[in-house]
């Protein structure tokens, strides 16, 4: 098997825990390190021989097989273009660009060139969410869906970051970054799809650290299905208290799916007239020819979404990783949520 060479572009906090997650796969190499700031001192600390402040010296020079885009949400459609049209594979961080029109011509380039690309939606890798798809069927079919994805870490006024302001971040801030996770992770499941939402924003400081904002803190989100569901959920990154919580319930003819996010490893079924049943699933086997492995926190689930990346990149073999397509979409529905909060009518997602 080859050993593939890997360069990081962006090194803010998601990016560490590419790295650590990468540093697990034995087939895999990181060579070279992009940042606009210490890049030298970062890749010193890291133990990355290569580094610059160029992702395009990067991509010519470093002799790199892949590259996870870990930077800004504006930055997404050059340096991933960049990338493809050098025969390059990429990982590129969730949304998949700052707004549709971005994501449709990073799509369509994604059908032009023989390259894998992949947005990273990671729970979709946690084995619990695993189990849930695979037994959805007995549950029937599904007529409800609610959950929430709530953090704290902008409760705090004093604290602020690119997210914050629509030039960086696209029109959305809680939507794009958190609320893509959660309606991924929902329509991974159910094998549903989002097909109208209503919602209504709501920004709690319109100041964070002395500058002004343009982004919204919180948001709710009505929406139905292509099979019929209804669903509600609440995205928030103001709710102080929730560290980082993804919770769901899914309600069909048969009984119920809960997750919630206080243990990763776990889910209740309910089925009619039937004790419920606890389950805990902590192991996941993505390839064939691979033993199951442990997934315990974040890293971890990171590192089964890369072991499946690379492994296509080796065999072409389809897995579960979200694809560019599945990316467009997910941006489709947060313009169609964006639309929502501005006109305060249902909006149709049309793919």
């Amino acid at each position: 098997m080859k050993k593939y060479n890997v360069g990081i572009i962006g090194i803010g906090q998601i990016a560490y825990v590419h790295i650590e997650a990468l540093k697990e796969l034995y087939n895999v190499s990181i060579v070279s390190l992009c940042s606009r700031s210490n890049v030298e001192e970062k890749a010193l600390k890291l133990g990355i021989s290569k580094y610059t402040n160029d992702y395009k010296e990067m991509i010519d020079h470093h002799g790199v097989d892949a590259v996870h885009i870990c930077t800004p949400n504006d930055t997404h459609l050059e340096i991933a273009r960049y990338a493809m049209e050098r025969g390059v594979h990429v990982i590129l961080e969730k949304p998949m660009t700052k707004d549709f029109k971005e994501a449709y011509e990073l799509y369509q380039l994604s059908l032009k060139y023989k390259v894998i690309c992949k947005i990273h939606f990671h729970n979709r890798f946690y084995p619990i969410h695993q189990y849930v798809k695979a037994h959805m069927d007995s549950i029937g079919d599904i007529f409800l869906i609610s959950g929430r994805y709530v953090q704290d870490w902008m409760g705090d006024p004093n604290k602020t970051n690119w997210r914050a302001n629509q030039k960086s971040s696209g029109l959305t801030r809680a939507i794009s970054d958190i609320g893509t996770h959660f309606f991924d992770l929902i329509e991974f499941v159910t094998n549903h799809q989002v097909v109208s939402v209503l919602a209504s924003f709501k920004r709690v400081y319109d100041e964070r650290a002395g500058e002004a904002i343009d982004t919204e803190d919180l948001g709710v989100v009505l929406f139905k299905t292509d099979k019929g569901a209804i669903g509600s959920c609440i995205i928030s990154q103001v709710s102080i208290g929730h560290g980082n919580q993804l919770d769901y319930e899914i309600n069909g003819k048969k009984g119920t799916i809960i997750h919630d996010c206080k243990s990763i490893f776990e889910a209740s079924i309910s089925k009619l007239n039937q004790e419920k049943e606890s389950i805990k699933v902590d192991s996941i086997k993505q390839l064939k020819n691979e033993p199951p492995f442990k997934v315990l926190g974040f890293k971890d689930a990171f590192r089964e979404a890369f072991r499946t990346f690379y492994h296509e990149i080796e065999t072409n073999e389809p897995n579960d990783y979200a694809t560019f397509k599945e990316g467009l979409h997910s941006m489709r529905i947060v313009d169609a949520i964006y639309q929502s909060s501005i006109k305060e009518s249902w909006i149709n997602i049309n793919d």
